[in-house]
């Protein structure tokens, strides 16, 4: 199937319809996915601080991403999961929609950057001093995450 076969069926799916014609469904679903993101960013911001040795200096960012790491991981797929009904709503408005694009690549980028160099810099780094490392991949997480942000902000005013 088309990507923009998926995105005709997806609108005119029971979700879509629903989505479409409720008066407040589509508040509602934008709510938890404004809440999860915003959960989502202020676990990366404090997992990022302290890869980069600005917080929380006396713990280890090992322990600090593990346990600021399942909330982080319960935000990302809450935020998945209203995205999609979100998207069902304007799906082929979404389709068309160079910042929609960018969210879903940014989003790609963000998630397996997370799941792969994150994850090691987090291992690597116990109690100690921030290495040009860890900074860095703080850095990169910070970005990449912002840009997720700011793209699906974007989709709104595009």
């Amino acid at each position: 199937m088309s990507p923009k076969l998926w995105f005709v069926a997806l609108a005119h799916s029971h979700l879509g319809q629903i989505m479409q014609t409720s008066k407040w469904d589509f508040a509602l679903v934008e709510t938890v996915h404004l809440l999860a993101l915003a959960t989502l960013g202020g676990s990366v911001l404090i997992i990022d601080l302290r890869l980069l040795g600005l917080v929380l200096k006396g713990e280890s960012a090992r322990t600090i991403g593990k346990d600021l790491g399942r909330i982080l991981l319960g935000s990302l797929v809450l935020m998945i999961v209203s995205g999609v009904m979100l998207l069902s709503e304007e799906a082929l408005k979404c389709y068309y929609s160079p910042a929609f694009r960018w969210k879903m690549t940014l989003l790609l980028l963000a998630v397996v950057f997370y799941f792969t160099l994150h994850r090691k810099a987090l291992q690597r780094t116990g109690k100690e001093a921030p290495t040009i490392w860890s900074r860095a991949v703080a850095i990169i997480s910070i970005t990449l995450w912002l840009g997720v942000g700011i793209a699906g902000r974007a989709i709104g005013l595009i």
